[in-house]
């Protein structure tokens, strides 16, 4: 008699929701208006969601915040969902950026 031996699958990670991403977008930005620069989706969810802040720096600098789902994706590869700030010039220019969200076990954390 033969016996299975128990499989272990890999506990799935939660996904955000589109409106917990945008909750986390008006938290992180302070209520700034901003525009959504571009916005990528497959059939569990958005995996990528670009915005920048509508005002510039004193010096013309944009500020832009990149939602990223972990997984691979044509746009991307990511090993954990997090957002990410980046710092631009008035010329275009990056000219900074660091995490400032990570998604683990359903919760955001600020980093």
């Amino acid at each position: 008699m033969s016996e299975k031996m128990p499989t272990f699958e890999s506990k799935k990670e939660a996904i955000p929701s589109e409106e917990e991403i945008l909750s986390i977008f008006e938290n992180l930005t302070e209520g700034k208006e901003f525009v959504e620069l571009r916005k990528k989706e497959d059939e569990e969810g958005v995996y990528l969601w670009e915005i920048k802040l509508k005002e510039t720096d004193s010096e013309g600098g944009t500020t832009e915040y990149t939602y990223g789902r972990a997984g691979h994706y044509p746009e991307n590869k990511s090993t954990e969902t997090a957002v990410h700030i980046a710092f631009f010039d008035k010329d275009g220019f990056p000219v900074g950026g660091h995490s400032v969200a990570k998604y683990r076990e359903g919760e955001w954390t600020r980093t």
